[in-house]
């Protein structure tokens, strides 16, 4: 199984599809999955990326096959913008297209601020910039999750998650997030539950995609827009639908958007 271990010893799983020519050197697009999920949140836009770029995808620590931290662990963005600077000194990666998803998108928008040297461009998925300015209720969350269980809380809230989409496909994703370990989960809402990223966006030097859709129950398009304009060299790109994981639920359309934004802006 790939691994890494990281300098606080924890092994931090990551996947590479790559099904690029062989006689060429492709750059590589890092994928980062949001909260309660794992990389497999990626598996749709896989075949279209791989063709092209050697696609990057880790499980972020305390899901999939990542180590989980004891509860005492200490839960940040930094923590785990820090995770993706380690994975890639130790592959000998030194530059990559970054792409993020809700909580993951977050994760990038940090990275992309902090090591501007190490990301060519950016791609934003419905991640937040600060919870409060959406619709989510992390702290409301915090008390579902305390009082009903992890599994409770994915069933009752998927629906804004996903918006209309085929009902295996919700009981899949309910049941995924659902195994996320109870102290994870709480340790991660309570850091975004105060997250404000709005002062760093300005630092992002890379050309940005950013995607939402204009129905989200958890992240407002004006919301989404002003977060937009406050990255230097960004794009917004609207879906139609009431999903706010666009991700999995219009996956084919981003991965499409996604490729077409690198194309164009290299």
């Amino acid at each position: 199984m790939p691994t890494i271990r990281t300098r606080a010893g924890f092994e931090l799983y990551h996947a590479i599809d790559d099904f690029t020519d062989p006689w060429t050197t492709p750059e590589t697009l890092l994928l980062v999955h949001g909260l309660a999920a794992d990389s497999r949140e990626w598996t749709a836009w896989v075949p279209r990326l791989a063709r092209e770029y050697r696609v990057l995808r880790p499980d972020l620590l305390g899901f999939g096959r990542s180590t989980v931290p004891p509860e005492n662990f200490e839960w940040s963005l930094n923590g785990y913008a820090g995770d993706l600077k380690e994975l890639l000194d130790q592959l000998g990666i030194e530059r990559v297209h970054l792409a993020g998803t809700r909580i993951g998108g977050s994760v990038a928008m940090r990275f992309a601020a902090d090591y501007p040297e190490r990301v060519n461009r950016l791609v934003i998925v419905g991640g937040p910039a600060k919870l409060g300015e959406g619709q989510a209720d992390p702290q409301g969350w915090v008390r579902q999750i305390t009082e009903e269980g992890v599994l409770a809380w994915a069933r009752a809230t998927m629906d804004r998650r996903l918006g209309d989409v085929n009902p295996a496909m919700r009981e899949w994703w309910i049941q995924l997030m659902g195994r996320t370990p109870k102290h994870v989960l709480l340790g991660m809402l309570n850091h975004v539950a105060a997250m404000d990223l709005t002062g760093i966006l300005p630092r992002i030097k890379a050309s940005t995609l950013m995607i939402t859709s204009d129905g989200s129950a958890l992240a407002s398009l004006p919301t989404v827009k002003r977060w937009a304009a406050l990255i230097p060299n960004a794009e917004l790109l609207v879906l139609a639908g009431n999903s706010y994981n666009v991700t999995v639920s219009r996956a084919e359309e981003c991965a499409a958007a996604t490729l077409e934004f690198l194309r164009r802006s290299g």
